[in-house]
């Protein structure tokens, strides 16, 4: 009698087999998932109020054209919350924020960075970019380096306005 593997197995072990091979025995790197960042893209004003307080600061943020610009609250924890149209589609973290995002902090090399999240989906400039999970909307996060190469600012985005 032949013993088959269910579909569900038959999909577990093909995805073993490819990650096996496709990492050649590599140890697999931590893909970034800034979950407190992200989760606070899509908020109102009320939402923002409500979980954080009011902010520091506001100021305008102006872009290179009209459709650049944006209202942004300063939280003294040194996040930043960027407004377009009523709701929250970046929110930063500068050189002064204490935390980290899946392992890395503020301070940290490229190459360090690598280590933990891998490869970036761009390393056509010095400022690299990684994919998040998506959130009914692609997200992302970029990564900026001092003259010294330490991080020095993280921005995490949607990415389709």
């Amino acid at each position: 009698m032949k013993r088959l593997l269910k579909p569900s197995h038959t999909a577990a072990v093909i995805l073993c087999l490819f990650i096996s091979v496709h990492l050649g025995g590599q140890e697999v790197s931590v893909l970034p998932q800034a979950a407190e960042f992200a989760a606070k893209l899509g908020w109102t004003p009320d939402e923002a109020f409500g979980w954080l307080g009011p902010p520091d600061a506001l100021f305008p943020y102006r872009g290179e054209v009209p459709s650049e610009d944006n209202v942004v609250f300063y939280y003294d924890d040194h996040t930043y919350l960027f407004w377009f149209s009523d709701r929250v589609w970046q929110v930063r973290a500068d050189e002064n924020w204490p935390g980290e995002v899946d392992g890395v902090r503020m301070g940290m090399s490229l190459a360090a960075v690598r280590d933990i999240w891998g490869a970036p989906v761009n390393d056509r400039d010095e400022n690299p970019t990684w994919v998040l999970p998506d959130r009914g909307y692609p997200v992302r996060i970029r990564l900026y380096f001092d003259d010294s190469g330490g991080l020095h600012d993280l921005y995490v985005y949607r990415s389709d306005w």
